[in-house]
């Protein structure tokens, strides 16, 4: 009789400490969905940051594209002005000068 009470008594402390443990794996299942849910939102928010920030950078891109273009356009003109083209003749005009008895 001592023997199946013994038994009894082991087959109810297996079952508790089954109970317990099960306790504890839905815990750590409950706090591991949490952390989980967390996490998606902060990658959903750091999604949107990046196609905002890749947008920004687009914008930027394209205002810089358009800059350095007018600055050659520019510097270009410069250089047109600077340099006049070795083929282009321009006549040079001689000073004016009066002389005695021509009208002026």
């Amino acid at each position: 009789m001592d023997a199946i009470k013994k038994k009894m008594q082991m087959l109810k402390l297996d079952k508790e400490n089954a109970l317990d443990r099960a306790e504890q794996a839905e815990a750590d299942k409950k706090a591991a969905e949490e952390r989980s849910k967390q996490l998606e939102d902060e990658l959903v928010a750091l999604q949107k940051k990046l196609k905002s920030t890749e947008d920004e950078l687009d914008k930027y891109s394209e205002s810089l594209k358009d800059a350095q273009e007018k600055l050659e356009l520019a510097d270009k003109k410069a250089t047109d002005v600077s340099y006049p083209h070795p083929f282009h003749h321009h006549p040079v005009q001689k000073p004016h000068t009066l002389c005695a008895g021509q009208p002026g």
